[in-house]
């Protein structure tokens, strides 16, 4: 048997082993919530429901323009992301208002052009308070509209099929680290 009658005969198994590596530590991720049916509007006054999820990965935070201090510092950490992973095609930024009464499509896109956001990679949303309410707390169990504003300071990741499989803290940037590596295994799981 020559070398490339071998080589030929090895590269069919490689593959299959790289495979089902990347199953492998997809799997080890965890599963969340999935994302259910929803409509809300973008900040250029576009419908936006949970089959725009469909396909891609996303990187989730839930903000609000008018907070003081932890949602601009969580935009421009974002911003950093989406610059920093340009070149990840299947890769998508998300941020969520939970003040849906003042955070009409104009104010999230004013909020969005002070922190480099919106474009068809980051999509800014708001919608009714029911809405919010499903998406923040039922789904992603990160804050609240009803009541009182409340959200959190961590990211949430979104795999190709609507599935919450982590939460990682802003301030740290060992999970930060963590997360862009989770973003690469579910990118190159299989739809």
């Amino acid at each position: 048997m020559t070398r490339r009658e071998f080589n030929a005969l090895l590269l069919p198994s490689s593959l299959g082993l790289v495979a089902t590596g990347c199953a492998n530590r997809a799997s080890r991720i965890p599963k969340y919530d999935t994302v259910p049916p929803f409509r809300m509007t973008d900040a250029n006054n576009r419908p936006f429901t949970e089959k725009d999820l469909d396909g891609k990965v996303w990187i989730v935070d839930f903000i609000y323009t008018n907070c003081p201090a932890e949602c601009p510092r969580m935009t421009s950490k974002m911003h950093q992301l989406e610059k920093r992973t340009g070149g990840q095609p299947d890769l998508r930024f998300l941020s969520i208002s939970v003040d849906p009464d003042r955070d009409t499509p104009e104010a999230l896109k004013e909020f969005a052009g002070r922190y480099g956001g919106l474009n068809e990679r980051w999509r800014f949303l708001t919608g009714d308070k029911t809405s919010v309410h499903l998406l923040a707390y039922q789904t992603f169990h990160v804050g609240d509209v009803l009541g009182k504003i409340e959200h959190s300071t961590k990211f949430a990741v979104l795999d190709k099929r609507r599935t919450v499989r982590g939460y990682y803290s802003t301030f740290s940037e060992d999970e930060m680290a963590q997360m862009l590596t989770d973003v690469d295994v579910l990118a190159n799981e299989r739809s």
